[in-house]
């Protein structure tokens, strides 16, 4: 019988953890003061107290504490993690996320993107190539999807600065590729994933660059009705980029 208690108990337990772990009161209704006198070790633990530099006076003024932040906005550009075919992937993705407002380092929102890709760069045929096929045929990719960043300070245990920190990003996706050989779009879904290491170079501004890995099984329609093969038809797209991101929380 206790064993079937724990059984029953540990969920629950483990569940509470975790939304103690990411759970913390509104920081809206926290005083600046209070932050950097009272509480540091609480409120400056997962967040920064950020300023701008008056270049008149030569001074930082304009103080905002990042745990205020409700929205981040974002441009990226995107070229191949291959450093001897750059241009295999040339494109940009659109961000926007919102605070979640239990768990204070989730966000969640969506995306949109598209590049030029070189097809074998990014495309694996489940089925016989296709016949003379250039594989360095440019092709277009476009996708948009859901889901969800975290938000963190890892690199302050090695690296003492307040205006530096981390993203990792999750979409779900619908993406397509239009294939210009057999003039036919592939349709499917899958994963984005990418982590960002971003300096807050001013209150509301950042920069910083990015490394994205992409996931998608697509199929298109039957060239005719003789094409009976639904191998064929199928492609495995997954292709890694690098990115530099700008962007601005408000």
């Amino acid at each position: 019988m206790k064993y079937l208690f724990l059984i029953l108990t540990l969920p629950s337990i483990s569940l509470a953890a975790w939304d103690d772990y990411l759970h913390v009161e509104d920081y809206s209704e926290v005083p600046t003061e209070e932050i950097l006198i009272k509480k540091p070790e609480k409120f400056l633990r997962h967040e920064s107290m950020i300023y701008d530099l008056n270049t008149d006076l030569g001074i930082r003024d304009q103080r905002k504490y990042t745990g205020t932040d409700r929205n981040r906005f974002s441009l990226s550009g995107h070229l191949s993690a291959d450093y001897e075919h750059l241009d295999d992937v040339l494109g940009f993705d659109l961000t926007y996320l919102r605070r979640s407002e239990r768990y204070d380092r989730i966000w969640w929102g969506a995306h949109v993107f598209r590049h030029q890709v070189a097809f074998d760069a990014v495309a694996e045929q489940q089925g016989d190539e296709a016949p003379g096929r250039p594989g360095n045929q440019k092709e277009t990719l476009t996708g948009m999807g859901l889901g969800v960043s975290y938000r963190f300070k890892l690199f302050l245990n090695f690296w003492q600065t307040e205006n530096v920190f981390e993203n990792i990003d999750v979409f779900v996706n619908y993406l397509r590729i239009e294939e210009s050989f057999v003039d036919r779009t592939y349709e499917g879904y899958g994963l984005t994933t990418s982590y960002g290491l971003i300096k807050r170079s001013k209150t509301n501004f950042y920069y910083g660059p990015k490394i994205s890995y992409n996931f998608a099984p697509v199929k298109r329609d039957k060239l005719d009705d003789a094409e009976t093969s639904r191998r064929a038809r199928e492609l495995t797209l997954g292709w890694l980029s690098l990115a530099f991101e700008v962007g601005f929380f408000y």
